[in-house]
């Protein structure tokens, strides 16, 4: 971590004298090393006896959000930053096939392969979104995992809320809506071994700027910029998100799903609603009414016929959300 970069995260004035002591070197060696940070593309003011500042900005750095960072595991493992890759999930499968810790990171500027649910392909244009993935290393039987999909969910929602005042809803099983179109979508990958959860690799992809939104899928997607005046910099999306993840896998961990279940419930769209369910595994679609989530994630649909079907996988349309009509 650049660590003139660190002590200017705050975007403040930090007098070229504390930044010398603090860092053990001379004035002149600060006043270089921001040179080279400006000649780089960094936004740093020097405001004479006042020493620099960092003005507001929208990069990803690590050195930009680690230091505002509230938490105790997510985040703070290895980070990997990249201005561009092919997949932040399949990155962080290979950072943990390297050994990297629980709470480990892998975030980019631009996906050039990014998946989503699936299989589907997810439009990633440099600096227009937030693409990024986590590891987990959870102490839950396999077949709960899934919950961590919905903290995921619940921690991105709260964290838009938080950063940008926005009201974003939880479309089951893993997308964010916002005015009945996707802002967000979330791909969860594990590994599991007999009686355990070797790894989850937790993927959220949100859409930020408008540039993020495909012309053909205006109707269906938008971004964070749609709904607020003043977008918030990534980085404190970002940060709000990771501790909010923290807070909601901690509770799942301990308390199974019924620790997420009444945020969940509270935040979901698809409850109580119409629904068009198109089964993953084949089978005719088939319409009813979400009426609720089971502990194994799956979503309760009352058909037209009066029977009661658990859909685990598979698209499910809510009437008025991302075309469904």
């Amino acid at each position: 971590m650049d660590e003139v970069l660190a002590m200017l995260s705050g975007e403040a004035y930090v007098s070229g004298e504390k930044m010398s002591e603090a860092l053990g070197v001379t004035r002149a060696a600060v006043w270089k090393r921001v040179r080279q940070l400006q000649d780089a593309g960094w936004p740093i003011v020097s405001g004479g006896r006042r020493g620099y500042r960092l003005l507001p900005h929208d990069r990803l750095e690590p050195e930009t959000w680690q230091g505002a960072l509230r938490t105790r595991a997510i985040g703070r493992g290895t980070v990997r930053y990249e201005a561009s890759l092919p997949s932040t999930n399949t990155a962080v499968k290979d950072m943990f096939r390297e050994g990297a810790p629980h709470g480990s990171l892998c975030l980019c500027e631009e996906q050039t392969a990014g998946r989503g649910r699936l299989g589907r392909t997810w439009v990633s244009p440099a600096g227009a979104g937030l693409w990024q993935s986590v590891l987990l290393l959870p102490s839950i039987p396999p077949e709960r995992v899934s919950v961590l999909t919905f903290c995921a969910a619940l921690a991105m929602a709260e964290a838009l809320e938080e950063t940008a005042g926005i009201d974003a809803r939880i479309k089951w099983p893993n997308d964010l809506v916002c005015g009945g179109r996707k802002i967000c979508g979330i791909l969860l990958e594990a590994s599991v071994e007999p009686g355990r959860v070797e790894c989850v690799v937790m993927g959220v992809g949100l859409n930020v700027r408008p540039e993020a939104v495909p012309p053909e899928l205006t109707g269906q997607a938008a971004c964070v910029a749609d709904f607020c005046a003043e977008v918030p910099p990534r980085r404190r999306i970002l940060c709000a998100y990771l501790e909010r993840l923290e807070h909601w896998t901690d509770a799942a961990e301990q308390g199974g799903f019924n620790a997420v279940a009444p945020a969940l419930k509270a935040c979901c769209v698809t409850l109580g609603s119409r629904v068009l369910v198109t089964p993953a595994a084949g089978g005719e679609p088939f319409a009813g009414t979400a009426a609720d989530i089971g502990g194994d994630g799956s979503l309760l649909v009352r058909t037209d016929a009066g029977e009661e079907r658990h859909v685990l996988a598979g698209d499910v349309s809510v009437r008025g959300v991302m075309g469904y009509a």
